[in-house]
């Protein structure tokens, strides 16, 4: 932004040099106030981008503690611990269950060297 406005500035000025006296200070004048006019575009577009991002992070804060109750209560219902405690006995039940059949299906298909010697 900085280069764009050096570089208008520099061509004015070239293009003043070549001008009267009342056209130069009426050039200056023009230059200045688009000058003007360049900064407090930008500062008024830079605080409502500021403004946006704000408002959106709070938006984003809300929505993050209200979730977070929400899960609180969820967590606390007494419907979803006994839930969460038949599926991790379920669970126990299934591993206890693989164990034994894969216990047992070695046991019966074993067909190494030590297996068939009885040892």
């Amino acid at each position: 932004m900085r280069t764009l406005i050096m570089a208008g500035a520099i061509g004015l000025a070239l293009a003043v040099a070549g001008c009267s006296k009342t056209d130069q200070q009426t050039t200056q004048a023009d230059a200045n106030a688009t000058a003007q006019d360049v900064k407090t575009s930008s500062q008024q577009a830079g605080n409502e981008v500021k403004a946006d991002a704000t408002k959106l992070g709070q938006d984003i804060k809300t929505s993050a503690e209200k979730s977070g109750h929400d899960l609180k209560a969820i967590a606390k219902d007494p419907e979803v611990k006994k839930a969460a405690g038949d599926l991790k006995a379920s669970l126990k039940e299934l591993g206890t269950s693989v164990k034994d059949a894969s216990k047992k299906h070695k046991d019966g298909s074993d067909t190494s060297d030590a297996a068939k010697n009885g040892q």
